[in-house]
C-alpha cells in the first residue's frame, strides 16, 4: 500500500473520531516478505489496511496493536518469522521484523500531524520522515515525528529537535539511526510515480486498475466522451476527455511519469510519440504499443522528419515483457511488468526467477 492511501485512512478515521492503531516494519533481518516501511492501520472496529506480511508474524502484531487502542500506549513487537517459514521448506531460511505500534487519537494535536503526513505522501517533491523509536531517559520524546524537505529545511514541527536528524541516501529509502540516547527510524519518501495511460480503450481499463493497485498514481487520456468518463475509470485520479496532442503537448510530466500510448490507431499512437519526445521532458518510462514491423516504421519516420534517434532510443516499443499476452489484460499485465521492472530496477534479465536463481532444490539430481 503507497503511503498516499495509508494516511488518507489515518487521517480519515481520526477526523471521524475513530482511534487507530500504526504499525510499521522499522527493521528486518534475514529472509522477511516485506521491507521497512511496510505498515499497516488497525482500526477500532478490527479492520484493517494494508499488511506487513501476513501470517502468524502479522497476528501476533495486530494483537498489540489492538493492545495499544485499550491502554494508548506505544510498543514494539519482534515478528520471527524463521518457525512459520520452515513448517513451509526446511531449505527456507526465516528472519525477523522489528515492528514499532503507534496508537492514535482522534485530538487535535494527533489530527493535524496526520493531516501533514498525507499531505507529505502527496508532495511532489522528497521527503524525510523521522520518528523516535526508542529513547533512554527521554520517554517522553519516544514517537515524535519530524517533516524534513529534503533539501534540507525542517517543515513540521515548527522547532527543531535537540539531536541532528539522520540523512540517509535516496538509494537506501530508509535508515535507523543511534542520536544520543535517540534511536531514529528515517524513511525517504519520494513522489508517488503517476502512470499516464493515452487512450482509454480496452487495455486502458485493466491497465489503470492494476497500476492503482500497484501504488501508481493514474491519469486516463482520450478524446472520445464514451471511452474516456468516470463510469469506467472510477479510481482514477484523473480522466481527462479533450483532444490528445493538445493534452499532452501543455500537461506537467515530472520526473516519476509512466507513459503508456495505446489509442485506437497506429497513426495517433506516432503522433502522441512525437508530441512527448518534442518535448524533451524525461519521462521514468515512455512505452508504444505495437508490431515490431510497425515500430520500425514509426520511427524510421520521425527519423525521416529529423528526430534524433537518441531520443528514440528509450522508447520501450513493443511495449511490454513478452509472456505471450493475447487478451487486453494480460496485454496490460506485461506492460504492468514491465513498468515495474524499470521502477524497482531490476535490470534487464526478467525471465523466470527459477531459473536466474537455479535450479529448484527437490529437482537436484543426487550426487554421483
Amino acid at each position: 500500500m503507497i503511503q498516499e492511501e495509508l494516511y488518507r485512512v489515518l487521517e480519515e478515521e481520526l477526523r471521524a473520531g475513530r482511534p487507530v492503531a500504526q504499525a510499521r516494519v522499522i527493521e528486518t533481518h534475514g529472509s522477511t516478505p516485506r521491507k521497512p516501511g511496510s505498515a499497516m492501520l488497525v482500526k477500532a472496529d478490527g479492520s484493517l489496511v494494508g499488511t506487513i506480511g501476513g501470517g502468524c508474524g502479522e497476528a501476533g502484531v495486530i494483537q498489540k496493536a489492538r493492545l495499544s487502542l485499550l491502554d494508548g500506549r506505544m510498543r514494539e513487537e519482534l515478528a520471527d518469522l524463521t518457525e512459520e517459514i520452515s513448517t513451509e521448506s526446511e531449505a527456507v531460511c526465516g528472519g525477523t521484523l522489528r515492528v514499532f505500534i503507534q496508537p492514535w487519537r482522534p485530538e487535535p494535536g494527533q489530527v493535524a500531524l496526520a493531516t501533514r503526513l498525507h499531505e507529505a505522501a502527496l508532495a511532489t517533491r522528497s521527503v524525510l520522515v523521522h520518528q523516535v523509536v526508542k529513547a533512554e531517559g527521554a520517554q517522553g520524546e519516544l514517537g515524535h515525528w519530524f517533516l524534513q524537505d529534503s533539501t534540507g529545511p525542517l517543515l513540521h514541527p515548527a522547532e527543531a529537535p535537540a539531536f541532528e536528524l539522520p540523512r540517509p541516501s535516496p538509494a537506501s529509502r530508509f535508515g535507523l539511526a543511534q542520536a544520543g540516547p535517540y534511536q531514529v527510524y528515517t524513511e525517504y519518501w519520494v513522489p508517488t510515480p503517476t502512470l499516464v495511460i493515452v487512450g482509454a480503450g480496452h487495455i486502458a481499463e485493466p491497465l489503470e486498475a492494476m497500476g492503482r493497485i500497484a501504488g501508481f498514481r493514474t491519469v486516463v487520456i482520450d478524446d472520445r466522451r464514451m471511452f474516456a468518463n468516470r463510469e469506467r475509470f472510477p479510481g482514477a485520479s484523473e480522466v481527462v476527455c479533450g483532444p490528445i496532442l493538445h493534452t499532452l503537448q501543455r500537461m506537467p510530466l515530472p520526473p516519476r511519469t509512466f507513459m503508456v500510448l495505446v489509442t485506437r490507431g497506429h497513426t495517433l499512437d506516432m503522433d502522441a510519440l512525437r508530441v512527448v519526445v518534442e518535448r524533451g521532458v524525461p519521462l521514468a518510462y515512455l512505452g508504444m504499443i505495437g508490431s515490431v514491423r510497425r515500430v520500425k516504421a514509426v520511427f524510421e519516420l520521425l527519423a525521416r522528419e529529423g528526430i534524433p534517434r537518441e531520443r528514440l532510443g528509450h522508447v520501450r516499443a513493443p511495449i511490454g515483457l513478452d509472456i505471450g499476452a493475447e487478451t487486453p489484460a494480460e496485454i496490460a499485465i506485461c506492460i504492468l511488468a514491465e513498468m515495474i521492472a524499470v521502477l524497482r530496477e531490476a535490470g534487464d534479465d526478467t525471465r523466470a526467477m527459477s531459473l536466474i536463481k537455479g535450479v529448484h532444490p527437490s529437482l537436484r539430481k543426487p550426487p554421483g
